[in-house]
């Protein structure tokens, strides 16, 4: 079983897994944990009932060179944070942050797998709104058609410069 927050002393290792643009894993250290105490969560706009009191320690710990506080229930081995900048779990267990790992994996591959399958989609909704707003919007229509005219001749004229460069090269070949 996970070791709690409250149970952490000075200098105890922590684990720590950043969830920004990068995953970043770090090992930190606590620097301090409170006595337990009550705290009272603040009602949210339009909450009907309050909310229950909770008993938490103020675990104070460094991560990544900067030293953090957090409110943690007393009965929690892991939390998560936006302290730090970015979400962030943080956990008394390495095991926890190997889950979260797993998990967000199993995630990641997910939401690209999905992502594969609606490019096509897009794609086609492209070309049909596309050849849609030129028949119904003139001037997109010209300028479309002008686009396409401009590709043409880039198309042609580096055509042309290979040729010409073929030529040059027949030409020199033979002078030599």
């Amino acid at each position: 079983m996970s070791t709690l927050f409250k149970d952490l002393t000075s200098q105890s290792t922590i684990y720590a897994l950043m969830k920004g643009d990068d995953v970043k894993y770090i090992e930190g250290s606590i620097v301090s944990v409170s006595h337990p105490r009550m705290n009272m969560p603040s009602m949210q706009q339009g909450q009907m009932t309050m909310p229950a009191m909770q008993q938490v320690v103020d675990v104070t710990y460094c991560v990544d060179g900067k030293n953090l506080t957090d409110a943690v229930d007393v009965t929690a081995s892991m939390f998560s944070t936006r302290n730090t900048g970015v979400l962030t779990l943080i956990s008394t267990d390495k095991e926890a942050i190997v889950r979260e790992l797993h998990a967000t994996l199993k995630s990641s591959e997910k939401y690209i797998e999905e992502a594969h399958k609606e490019i096509p989609k897009q794609e086609k909704r492209i070309t049909e709104c596309k050849e849609l707003i030129a028949q119904l919007d003139t001037d997109f229509k010209e300028k479309q058609e002008a686009e396409e005219r401009f590709a043409k001749l880039e198309t042609t004229q580096k055509e042309q410069g290979s040729k010409l460069d073929r030529i040059l090269s027949l030409l020199l070949n033979k002078q030599v």
